[in-house]
């Protein structure tokens, strides 16, 4: 059997622990690494918790040797995919986490450095962009596109055929419905339901969804650009 990789987690916060519980809790006949610790810019933060494995070092610092294989664990869009981006530049390998609880479909496409939580639903003809974090019991509708770095919390729907961008943030229990278009950099806010047109960078609340107000200024600015 050939040796396994170390499995290194960015991010050492609460979701990057909850991330190594959930890669561990995958059979080791179906791993080709081990988890090893976690790249983290502060030395300290997992001071006070029971967690057997270290900080290694900031992953702005971290140089790769190409045995690593590596999980990205932090939850804001923008400053993930940033992150992960300069370490692919610097050699870095990715792979995608899918917790033996997730249903993922046959025809669906999930790309290089996802992770799909426990009992996460995916449907056919769905693609998921690289990046991507599917938390827990989150459904993605049939055929739906999910752009790179996008954050969908706990419980969130994505409707069929929904299209949202890069680097959005999808609160718990939101609910996209089927058709919705959403641009780049939104914020839609737990519980909301929004559809139609959710315009880049907007951030949305309520039940239907409505934007708030520096939101539309400041989204009313980029289209200007």
């Amino acid at each position: 059997m050939p040796e396994k990789g170390d499995l290194l987690i960015v991010g050492a916060g609460g979701l990057g622990r909850e991330v190594l519980i959930w890669a561990q809790e995958i059979s080791s006949e179906m791993r080709t690494w081990e988890a090893r610790g976690f790249l983290n810019s502060i030395s300290t933060a997992l001071d006070g918790y029971d967690t057997a494995l270290p900080i290694i070092c900031d992953a702005l610092d971290f140089t790769c040797t190409g045995d690593e294989f590596l999980l990205c664990a932090i939850g804001d869009p923008h400053g993930r995919l940033k992150l992960c981006r300069n370490l692919i530049q610097r050699g870095a390998r990715f792979i995608s986490l899918i917790h033996p609880s997730a249903i993922v479909s046959k025809s669906a496409c999930v790309g290089l450095g996802c992770i799909a939580a426990t009992k996460v639903i995916i449907g056919s003809g769905a693609h998921i962009g690289a990046f991507v974090i599917i938390l827990g019991s989150a459904a993605i509708g049939l055929d739906a596109v999910i752009g790179e770095g996008t954050t969908i919390s706990a419980f969130s729907y994505v409707g069929d055929k929904a299209v949202i961008g890069e680097r959005v943030f999808l609160g718990s229990h939101a609910i996209v419905m089927p058709g919705t278009i959403v641009g780049d950099g939104a914020r839609i806010g737990a519980r909301t339901v929004v559809s139609g047109k959710v315009p880049a960078g907007a951030t949305f609340f309520g039940i239907p969804g409505e934007m708030l107000a520096d939101a539309a200024c400041n989204s009313a600015a980029r289209m200007k650009q």
